[in-house]
This record gives C-alpha cells, sequence and structure tokens, in this order.
C-alpha cells in the first residue's frame, strides 16, 4: 500500500498535526477537528511517512512530542497565528473607524495613546471626532459614529453602552501657584471651571462637590471663570491664571512631568465617568479597538490609583482656610 502524502494533503496533514500537538490527544483533536480518532491517527501516520521521521512518542496513556516534533510544532503555531491574523485583517474593511469622544478626554487621554493602536494595527484607520452632543439610537441608526466615548453620569437605556473608566476630581495649579496658596484662604483663589462637564450639569458642580466634601462650614460663594471645556480651564490653569478642578484621566501626565501640582490633595469621586457607546458589536473594527481600549483602560486605572495612593496624609483634609 502505497503511503507516500500527496502533496495537496500537506496542509491538511500540518494542521491536524498542530492540533494534536497541541492538544497531546488524538481523542481531543478529533474532537476539535471535528473528525474521527482514526481519520486524525492516519493524518499524523502519512504525514511521519512523508517527513520519514517520528512526530511523537506514544505510550499507552500518554503523548509526547519529539525534538523535531516539538520544532515542528513551535513553526506550525507561528504559521497558523499569522495566517489567522492576516485574513482577519482581509476581512476587516478599509473605511476609517469613526470614533466621536468627549473633546478633553480626546485630546490629554485618547489622542496620546492612538500611537501605539495604529503601530499595533496599521489596517485599521481612525477617524477622531471631538464632540460632546448626547447619542442616542437615532442618532447611532445614521451610520456615522462606529463608537462613541462620552463623560455624563446618565444611564444609557437605548444604546449598547458601557462603562469604560471611572474618574476622581481634585484640584490643581501649577508648582509656582500652588507655593503661594499656601499662604492664602481658599476663598480667595481664583476658580476654573468647566460651565458643563456633561449636558445638564449643575453649574460650578465640580468645585462644589469637592469643597463640600473637603471644607468645614465654607460659607462663600462659588465663582471664578468659566470655560465651555475642561481643557480650556486647565490651560488657563498652566497660564497661572487660577486654580482648576482636574479630572485624573485630562491630567495625569501633567502631574507626572510636574507641569501640574496637587495644592490641596484629596481627590473624590467624580459624579461621571467615561462610557463607550457601541453601533454595531459585530463589526470587526469596533471588536478590536475596545478590546484594545479596554487594556489601555486598565492599565492607566492602576497607575491613577498608585498616584492617587502617594499623595500625603497631610494633604488629605482641607480646613477652612
Amino acid at each position: 500500500m502505497d503511503m507516500s502524502l500527496p502533496s495537496t494533503s500537506v496542509l491538511g496533514a500540518l494542521r491536524s498535526f498542530h492540533v494534536v500537538a497541541t492538544r497531546l490527544s488524538f481523542t481531543k483533536a478529533a474532537a476539535d477537528l471535528c473528525v474521527t480518532q482514526g481519520a486524525v491517527s492516519q493524518q499524523i501516520r502519512l504525514l511521519e511517512k512523508h517527513l520519514g521521521l517520528k512526530l511523537f512518542i506514544r505510550s499507552p496513556r500518554t503523548l509526547t512530542l519529539t525534538g523535531k516534533g516539538e520544532a515542528l510544532h513551535n513553526v506550525m503555531t507561528r504559521v497558523f497565528l499569522d495566517t489567522e491574523a492576516i485574513l482577519e485583517e482581509l476581512q476587516t474593511p478599509d473605511t476609517p473607524l469613526q470614533i466621536s469622544c468627549s473633546p478633553s478626554f480626546a485630546l490629554h487621554w485618547l489622542t496620546p495613546r492612538l500611537a501605539d493602536f495604529n503601530a499595533r494595527y496599521p489596517h485599521i484607520p481612525v477617524r477622531l471626532v471631538a464632540e460632546f452632543q448626547d447619542l442616542d439610537s437615532d442618532e447611532l441608526a445614521r451610520g456615522r459614529i462606529d463608537l462613541a466615548i462620552r463623560y455624563d453620569p446618565k444611564k444609557y437605556n437605548d444604546v449598547a453602552a458601557e462603562v469604560l473608566l471611572d474618574e476622581f476630581i481634585i484640584p490643581v495649579s501649577t508648582p509656582s501657584l500652588a507655593e503661594k496658596a499656601q499662604s492664602l484662604e481658599i476663598r480667595n483663589i481664583h476658580l476654573l471651571h468647566d460651565n458643563e462637564p456633561w449636558t445638564g450639569a449643575p453649574e460650578y458642580c465640580e468645585w462644589n462637590d469637592w469643597i463640600t466634601e473637603n471644607t468645614d462650614d465654607y460659607e462663600n460663594t462659588i465663582g471664578g471663570s468659566q470655560f465651555n471645556l475642561s481643557s480650556l480651564a486647565l490651560g488657563s490653569a498652566m497660564k497661572n491664571q487660577g486654580m482648576a478642578m482636574g479630572r485624573m484621566a485630562l491630567v495625569y501626565d501633567d502631574i507626572l512631568s510636574g507641569r501640574l501640582v496637587f495644592p490641596f490633595g484629596k481627590p473624590i469621586p467624580a459624579r461621571a465617568r467615561y462610557v463607550l457607546i457601541c453601533r454595531d458589536a459585530a463589526d470587526k473594527r469596533v471588536n478590536v479597538f475596545t478590546n484594545w481600549l479596554r487594556t489601555e483602560c486598565a492599565h492607566f486605572r492602576r497607575q491613577r490609583d498608585n498616584m492617587l495612593k502617594s499623595i500625603p496624609p497631610e494633604a488629605q483634609v482641607l480646613k477652612n482656610r
């Protein structure tokens, strides 16, 4: 009987070998391949005959790879991983992934990290649009947006949404203003506000929440300069024009570099959080981007929490200064 392996069957036999070598079981490999155990055994015997060498050491209870079998398995693992990757790439639409994102989050957090995504997935172009209008099922149905990231406290009932990242708020200023602030009462510091962190947010809500939580009997009227974006308030703080209420996702890099500091310490949980809204979860581009984004957020959350833990205990409570 001719036991040679036709060239047209080599790839099929190699596929069977890869599964058997991965599972180290003919029975499990047959189940994975949806064929009989006898068919898998026959494929391996034909491949070994074709190559003129043994790929497995068989015993009544165990199946192990020979040295050459292990070498072939390592190569085939890379081959099949590369094949799966290119097939997925070929099936991915060429049109840019349309991402609508809250402007300040886009500027301070997402944009600096997109270089990593572009390097990992060059076949998925991204088009980022900074905007903050409310989204509903009708807006998503128009197809203009594939993904959206919003900063707000509301519940989404008519669209697919998940909490992406929680947030903490804390006062920030330049180091030079902070040195001056140590001799000032907080009521005399010029406060800088995002006048509407989300649609319908109460006036001065971030500073009001922080002062209520961290001062005793604060009776002054909250005032100061208002901006329509948190990034503008932070820009004003960078120019020593006052003290802004920082969201950790937006100020982390500036704190790390020393451009901004925490003059009074004590972060508090924000009312709002970052929400990821998806139009079509079956879109391969959406799946790739959202998995990458979740990983980035988890990494950032660990970094942020470590930074918050490093705030000196004496900065944790601010009396009515």
